[in-house]
């Protein structure tokens, strides 16, 4: 089995960074070409109102209003920084691995959907990902490591 694309769905947990420490290893033993994919999930409705005018507004038009270009540019924008705030506080692993490191963003409103769908369209190899992450169902294994393990085709590793 090649691992050449490891992703870690990454939300800042303990768990999470746990499971980023781990693919980290398995890209080392993997070889020169390993990349670990390191992927955030913003919920795909979560507007940073920086982004808004006062009023709830975008550039002066009323936010019913706003077509769908507009739309996506506030998401472009909340990607954006949510990826520089991802990379800032994982700026070790970065400086550590180089371009070993692939860290990315997308919006989707289901984690575990987006996990999947990433997994698939970047023909990931293996995921590893922590069994509980920020959300609000902490206690249980996870009903995004749940919706993983029975989502994907790549294999997951879940890592306490």
């Amino acid at each position: 089995m090649k691992l050449s694309k490891i992703m870690v769905p990454y939300d800042g947990s303990e768990h999470a960074r746990r499971a980023l420490d781990y693919a980290k290893g398995l890209a080392a033993m993997a070889g020169a070409d390993a990349r670990v994919f390191i992927v955030h999930i913003m919920p795909s409705d979560m507007i940073d109102s920086k982004d808004l005018d006062d009023g709830g507004s975008l550039d002066g038009v009323p936010l019913g209003l706003v077509d769908r270009e507009a739309y996506q540019g506030l998401v472009d924008k909340a990607l954006a920084r949510a990826k520089a705030k991802v990379a800032e506080g994982l700026a070790d692993v970065v400086a550590e691995m180089g371009d070993a490191a692939v860290i990315d963003v997308v919006a989707d409103p289901s984690a575990a959907d987006a996990i999947v769908y990433y997994a698939k369209k970047n023909d990931i190899d293996l995921i590893v990902m922590g069994r509980r992450g920020l959300g609000a169902l902490r206690g249980m294994l996870g009903s995004v490591s749940y919706g993983v393990l029975h989502g994907a085709d790549a294999p997951v590793l879940t890592v306490k």
